[in-house]
């Protein structure tokens, strides 16, 4: 799983929304879709700015994450706006639903955080037939070197760094078709102004985490972009 240093941080600053264009671009992929009266599963959702914004839609939304700060803020984003939604506190790897669940799997920049051997299966497990899954991932250009490659495997604690490639044959191996993948120029993407909710103490060492994770960003950038997966079950 993710770096747990960096993790906590995102947690700790309680950030809404970490993938390039933030809540607006994912609301413009989401209205592509078939909504109505469909079933949802938000992986990884952090403080549920997504599902409360699917929730509004009248989306049936269940949303899950990890880390238990993420958890209770998005229980208190929910409660405040009166939401009749819960989060849960569930391991992607390997959840507690039922084979076929759901319609539609929501993940926003979290798929490149896990063992893709063991979540790529559980998605596909948790699809109904011709279920969707919807993925905004960081993808590799040919120009990132493998040296800084590995620098933020390590920092990341990522297993693999993939390229379009990479994903599109992941995703196949494990089932899926209709494939697609749309990648965006993260230079090209709106600025959006972050969600956050942070938390009254931040420890000093989480700052320093903050410092290598913008090094790196600065440092990659050019070398990255991020994708739009959607592929049917």
């Amino acid at each position: 799983m993710s770096n747990k240093a960096y993790t906590d941080l995102l947690a700790l600053l309680g950030i809404g929304g970490a993938h390039p264009g933030g809540l607006e671009l994912t609301k413009t992929i989401l209205l592509k879709e078939s909504l109505e009266d469909k079933k949802l599963l938000e992986i990884g959702c952090g403080t549920g700015q997504t599902s409360l914004f699917l929730d509004a839609m009248n989306v049936d939304i269940t949303p899950i994450d990890n880390h238990p700060i993420m958890i209770e803020k998005a229980n208190h984003r929910f409660t405040e706006h009166q939401a009749e939604i819960t989060a849960l506190q569930m391991d992607i790897e390997k959840t507690e639903f039922r084979d076929s669940t759901f319609d539609l799997i929501l993940s926003e920049s979290v798929l490149s955080f896990t063992d893709t051997v063991k979540t790529l299966p559980e998605l596909h497990r948790l699809l109904k037939e011709d279920g969707v899954l919807l993925a905004f991932e960081m993808t590799k250009k040919d120009t990132m070197q493998h040296e800084l490659e590995d620098k933020m495997k390590q920092f990341y604690n990522m297993p693999n760094i993939f390229s379009e490639k990479d994903w599109k044959e992941a995703l196949e191996q494990c089932g899926f078709k209709k494939v697609e993948i749309t990648p965006l120029e993260i230079e090209e993407l709106e600025p959006s102004e972050p969600d956050i909710n942070p938390s009254q103490i931040i420890e000093e060492k989480y700052f320093e985490v903050m410092h290598q994770h913008e090094e790196l960003t600065y440092e990659s950038q050019k070398h990255i972009e991020l994708s739009v997966i959607r592929a049917q079950r």
